[in-house]
C-alpha cells in the first residue's frame, strides 16, 4: 500500500516536472508583419526590408519580384539568416 503511494506520488512528480517539455505544449511564435522587396537570389527568394532581409518559406513569391509588399508570418533565425515563414502577401503601393 505505502509503495504504491509513493510510485503513484513519483509518477504525479515526474508528470509536473517533464509535462511542460513534451512537444506541442510551447506556444506558437507570434505572427509578425514586414514591409519590404522581394528579390531573387537564385532560386532563393527574400524579402528587403528597412529592419534586414528576411529568405521567404511556405509562399511562392515569384509573381512579386521587384515589387513592394507586406508579408505576415513567423519569423525565425537560422544560420542562413532571418526566414520569414510566410502565411499572407500583398503587393503594396509605393
Amino acid at each position: 500500500m505505502v509503495k504504491s503511494s509513493i510510485l503513484a506520488s513519483i509518477a504525479i512528480f515526474l508528470a509536473l516536472v517533464f509535462l511542460p517539455f513534451a512537444p506541442g505544449t510551447f506556444a506558437a511564435a507570434p505572427e509578425e508583419t514586414i514591409v519590404g522587396t522581394v528579390v531573387q537570389h537564385g532560386k532563393v527568394f527574400v524579402i528587403e526590408a528597412d529592419e534586414g532581409d528576411y529568405i521567404v518559406k511556405g509562399k511562392d513569391l515569384s509573381k512579386m519580384v521587384g515589387k513592394m509588399v507586406e508579408v505576415t508570418g513567423t519569423i525565425s533565425e537560422s544560420e542562413k539568416g532571418d526566414t520569414i515563414e510566410v502565411k499572407s502577401a500583398e503587393e503594396i503601393e509605393e
